[in-house]
């Protein structure tokens, strides 16, 4: 090979690989986020479920376990390529790589938008192989495109220096796009759903004039304390200050007056009356000896030395049995369902309760004879009635209201540290939203003119995922046509004459290359660990930092920044430190970092300084992870070059390839841990070991993969033999 002159590439074709590099975060990203999500929702939010929560798993395990195999494939196919157009080629664009790209990149289009339109509006085993089939498929088009471009860098690039800094390219496209496919969905699925509603609380009232409705507010507020008494009157209405002119709103409809409560002041109006309505299930004597708890995900009363006993819990529910039975039977719903009658009681406490215990409610009906069944849902707790009922018997939606919320507050009221002097009655999300309407609805019962009072729940469209998807299909398009369009392929399969090997040889080759099998088996359990952090951080955002979704983004936005920063330092240690000493510090980093999440979530600082420090934590891993994705594109051209002096083949998109099936492996173990972590030691607010436990297993893991670099050899041979012209 003669001696290059000049750059080994173009800071043109540097840029192109690195904006097709947020392509490749964008097509991949926003199904990885969120189309689990999608298929299976949170229950009871007012989102259509198209596949159970214990059947949606197998769509994504499929689709990983399919492209994990798919990718060497396609890699082998890329590799054995001839570099000029031949009359199979519809377009004829040259090169083993570029036209894989094309057409990848222009199929995905399709795959991308298809995802996110399952065939039933609703349950069904149609849309679990409608899924499965779809993913698979944008999968194998995902590694029809992918794998042929991250073989481009080591093909273009051949020296050590020339390959950290296309690695520095490529690191900064897939950080980049991975904050923009992780920051952007989230506001833009919101923002063009035109089908979203959101929570609101509507008080129907006979035909009022403004000073009627006024004093009906004011009765309705004076469940909140700290909004008691501020109730105003203006021109446009009624307001109080502090408040969004649009939070509070008047409107006719038909013969009735119906006063709206929504955004920032409905969310206000629910946290302080649910602290009322809490404080008041409490005996007068103890209510000056507990602390209030207030969380995102629950509410809580906390006692010391010994206050909260069995006694006080029992106290609870019955006090709380009257209202919660009362709530209950006002928003039951009777009607068909299929061929049978059935009554509903939406509730989001149906997640925790026991079906076997209503099953036993629904065998004692009063004036039913024959078969009832009690169903659970998200959302929802249904009793399906035998064929021959078609009306409920008289005192039996009573009976029905009673002992579906005597299981609710059951199952749903909570006692955390049983075994400290410290403890806490819990009552979670769902239990604290339905014993507020109730209290709100005692404030409000016998209050002249007031005809009902309605809670609408957040509601969805899918209109607001297929809209982004149809947005981040064709900007991804258009990344990845940059690369065909200014990257030159520098590999002539005419000019390098040599007898390919076999599919099967190649892969023997690999398995026998040693720099290789360092290689993947470190990586391989560096990122099992890394990944499950990553399946675990919503739980340990909400459970252990009382954060919800947009924690996560305070905790990306000093990882990304701290890792683009980095890219000014990584090429300036690369000229002193060999790359397998560069991986080994990048894992000693992360592999550091990640039990610290275990400490952060079991510490007694405030939640506020729990998410400083865990800001902190992920902006260090940040340096490390930035390391990482440099640093691999120079160790894989390095263990291509070790495989061309041995087979006199260039075959990139085979390691590729290879290095891809070890990422989806490692992308199976990842869920592996960190469910069976959650399954094991918990995931709930009364017990979330299991998530705190994923960090000290990812640092676990984290070590052996620097164990493993440790061996890899620093080759010290010239690379000029056998590498083909450029």
């Amino acid at each position: 090979m003669e001696k290059a002159k000049g750059p080994e590439f173009s800071w043109v074709e540097g840029l192109a690989i690195c904006l097709s590099m947020i392509g490749v975060q964008l097509c991949s990203e926003v199904i990885n986020q969120w189309g689990l999500y999608f298929y299976s929702p949170s229950g009871g939010v007012g989102r259509t479920i198209y596949v159970s929560v214990g059947m949606v798993g197998i769509i994504f395990i499929i689709g990983t376990v399919w492209d994990a195999f798919s990718s060497p494939v396609i890699g082998m196919l890329s590799d054995g390529t001839s570099t000029r157009p031949g009359r199979w080629r519809l377009i004829p664009i040259p090169g083993r790589r570029l036209p894989y790209i094309f057409w990848g990149g222009v199929l995905m289009v399709f795959t991308m938008i298809g995802f996110w339109y399952p065939p039933v509006n609703g349950t069904s085993w149609l849309n679990l192989a409608y899924g499965t089939v779809l993913l698979c498929t944008h999968w194998t088009l995902f590694s029809l495109a992918v794998v042929p471009l991250t073989a481009l860098g080591p093909e273009i690039a051949r020296s050590d220096a020339a390959r950290v800094a296309i690695g520095t390219w490529t690191a900064i496209g897939m950080i980049l796009g991975l904050a923009l496919a992780n920051a952007l969905p989230g506001v833009l699925i919101a923002a063009m759903d035109p089908g979203r509603v959101e929570s609101s609380l509507a008080v129907r009232m006979d035909k009022a004039d403004g000073d009627q409705a006024r004093q009906i507010a004011a009765r309705l507020f004076s469940a909140a304390p700290d909004l008691a008494g501020k109730t105003q009157k203006d021109a446009a209405g009624i307001r109080l200050d502090g408040f969004e002119p649009g939070d509070i709103t008047l409107a006719t409809d038909g013969d009735k007056t119906v006063l709206t409560v929504k955004g920032t002041l409905y969310d206000r109006l629910r946290e302080e009356t649910a602290a009322a309505a809490i404080r008041g299930l409490i005996p007068e004597a103890l209510r000056d000896k507990y602390t209030p708890v207030t969380r995102k995900a629950w509410y809580g009363a906390e006692f010391r030395d010994g206050a909260l006993s069995a006694e006080l819990v029992e106290h609870v529910r019955a006090e709380a049995l009257a209202p919660l039975t009362a709530s209950m039977d006002r928003e039951a719903e009777f009607g068909a369902a299929g061929s049978t009658a059935a009554i509903t009681f939406p509730t989001l406490m149906a997640e925790r309760m026991d079906e076997t215990a209503l099953q036993a409610v629904a065998a004692r009906i009063p004036g039913v004879t024959g078969d009832a069944r009690a169903t659970l849902g998200p959302g929802f707790v249904r009793y399906d009635l035998p064929q021959d009922v078609k009306e409920l018997p008289a005192g039996a939606r009573a009976y029905l209201a009673d002992a579906t919320a005597r299981e609710a507050l059951r199952s749903n009221l909570i006692q955390l540290g049983a075994d400290g002097p410290t403890r806490t009655l819990v009552f979670p999300k769902a239990l604290r939203s339905d014993l507020t309407i109730a209290h709100l609805r005692g404030v409000m019962g016998g209050v002249p003119g007031v005809a009902a009072l309605e809670r609408r729940e957040e509601s969805f469209s899918p209109a607001g995922y297929r809209r982004v998807s149809t947005i981040f299909a064709f900007l991804s398009l258009l990344l990845f046509m940059l690369p065909v369009i200014f990257v030159r392929e520098r590999y002539d399969s005419e000019a390098v004459q040599s007898e390919p090997l076999p599919y099967g040889r190649a892969v023997l080759d690999a398995l026998r290359n040693k720099p290789f099998m360092i290689y993947a088996f470190s990586f391989f359990f560096f990122t099992i660990g890394f990944l499950a952090v990553q399946r675990a951080l919503p739980y340990w955002a909400e459970l252990g930092l009382d954060g919800d979704e947009g924690t996560i983004t305070k905790l990306l936005a000093p990882f990304i920044l701290i890792a683009v920063v980095s890219y000014a330092f990584i090429p300036i240690l690369a000229r002193h430190l060999h790359m397998k000493w560069l991986i080994f510090i990048a894992l000693t980093i992360i592999a550091s970092g990640m039990p610290c999440m275990y400490f952060i979530g079991q510490s007694n600082a405030s939640f506020a300084t729990r998410q400083i420090w865990g800001m902190i934590l992920f902006g260090y891993c940040g340096v490390g992870q930035a390391l990482m994705y440099v640093m691999m594109v120079p160790m894989i051209g390095d263990i291509i070059d070790y495989d061309e002096r041995l087979s006199g083949e260039r075959r990139e998109a085979l390691y590729n390839g290879l290095s891809a099936f070890i990422w989806k492996a490692s992308m199976a173990g990842s869920v592996l841990l960190a469910s069976q972590s959650m399954n094991l030691w918990g995931n709930r607010i009364e017990q979330y070991t299991g998530v705190l436990l994923v960090g000290p297993f990812a640092g676990l893991f984290g070590l052996i993969g620097m164990v493993l670099i440790c061996f890899y050899p620093v080759h010290k041979a010239e690379r000029n033999e056998g590498m083909g012209k450029r």
